[in-house]
């Protein structure tokens, strides 16, 4: 048999939540999930339906995007960090320091 997410969720979700602090966000979006039945949850974290929901934001967000190469990152944070960055302060320190960070990295040609 093989498992998907779907099913082990199902599976283990009311334990989880009996043992975790799960937010009534969280709680709202896995039961959607769980309970979908083909592309109609519309959940983000739904294999299905958030397949889906991203494939059209795709769509319509190449619209807006100039005809040309272009690379995507992710910049990510640690996670002892992250309770910095709930100040709006600390996110323009951080989005100013990684945009010119990348300036660097691509004025240096490090990355292809």
């Amino acid at each position: 048999m093989a498992y998907t997410i779907r099913k082990i969720l199902e599976e283990n979700w009311s334990d989880f939540c009996n043992n975790n602090p799960v937010t009534d966000y969280q709680k709202k979006e896995v039961e959607k999930m769980i309970h979908c039945s083909k592309h109609s949850c519309n959940s983000r974290i739904c294999s299905s339906c958030g397949k889906r929901y991203t494939d059209q934001w795709s769509e319509q967000l190449k619209h807006y995007l100039f005809p040309i190469k272009h690379k995507h990152i992710v910049l990510t944070v640690p996670a002892i960090l992250r309770p910095t960055l709930r100040d709006w302060n600390n996110i323009k320190i951080f989005m100013d320091s990684s945009a010119l960070f990348l300036k660097n990295i691509f004025k240096a040609k490090v990355l292809p």
